[in-house]
Parts: C-alpha cells; structure tokens; sequence
C-alpha cells in the first residue's frame, strides 16, 4: 500500500494551490514497522506528546535509544526534518536519559547541536545518548541521531539536576 503526500506552503484561506515548489513524496506503509527491541515510549511532557509517537530500546549500560518514524508534521517546507524538529527529538532523548540513569529530574541548562544530514518523510531515526560525566549539580553528555547508517546530527549538552 503506497500513499502520496504533497508539501509546500500557501497562504491560509488560499484556494489556489501553487504548483512549484512542491514535493511529492511516495511511502510505502512498511517502512511504518518497528525495528526488533523497540516499544512505545511515552514522554510525561505534554509538547513532547505533540511531535507523534516515539520508540525506546533499553540499552545494557541502562541507557535508552529513543527513535521516531519521520511524520509529515516534522519537515519543512523542502520535505526534510526541520530542524527544530531534530533538536526537540534529542533533547528529549538526553533529558529522559539522564533522568533515568541517574533517578533524577533535570533541565537542560545547554544545548549545542550540528547538523549533518536530513531524513525524510517516512524515515526511522535513532538517538543513542552517552552520560559522559555527573557531578554535584550538573551532568554532561553527548548524542547522535542517526538516520540508518547516515549520521544525521551529533550533539552536546549540560543538565542542570534539579536535587
């Protein structure tokens, strides 16, 4: 079963559709299939909750893969992942590792993020987090978003722990 999507951007009350610019992009609904070890994971936070549905795998060191199938709400209007769109999905997985790992609540006091490379409409992506050090009142860490073998982005953030 295939569907196809059309984006591109007109005014609100607009009748008349543009046809340049535009991208048609064709899904094929098993690339909807979740990879083995992953299930639903449901955040607490009510925006999180906004972006659609994510995935965990529980890791052996105690950390988790937090993942997402590419929705047509997360690209722009070139049909890839905004990019407000990747740094919400890591700092979600960084703040849910962290909170896990060390049974803390925390809030992310810093987030820098590069970007190098997209996914697009019906992709899996993958967010794999390592805590690389903890102190009294801060925590350190590292991500990156992969989308397949393709490193979509890499990240570093600071947590303040909210003790």
């Amino acid at each position: 079963m295939q569907s196809t999507v059309t984006i591109g951007y007109w005014p609100p009350g607009s009748n008349n559709k543009p046809t340049a610019n535009l991208h048609e992009i064709t899904m094929n609904s098993s690339v909807l299939t979740l990879p083995p070890g992953f299930v639903e994971h449901v955040s607490p936070s009510n925006f999180v909750m906004l972006l659609g549905p994510m995935y965990r795998r529980d890791c052996d060191d105690g950390t988790a893969t937090i993942a997402m199938h590419v929705q047509e709400q997360h690209l722009n209007l070139h049909g890839i992942t905004h990019g407000g769109f990747v740094a919400t999905l890591i700092d979600t997985a960084i703040g849910h590792n962290v909170a896990s790992v060390l049974n803390e609540a925390v809030v992310t006091a810093n987030l820098t993020i590069d970007y190098m490379s997209s996914a697009r409409l019906g992709d899996w992506i993958e967010a794999n987090v390592k805590i690389n050090r903890k102190g009294r009142r801060m925590c350190f860490t590292q991500c990156t978003l992969h989308n397949g073998e393709k490193l979509m982005a890499t990240a570093s953030s600071i947590l303040a722990l909210s003790k």
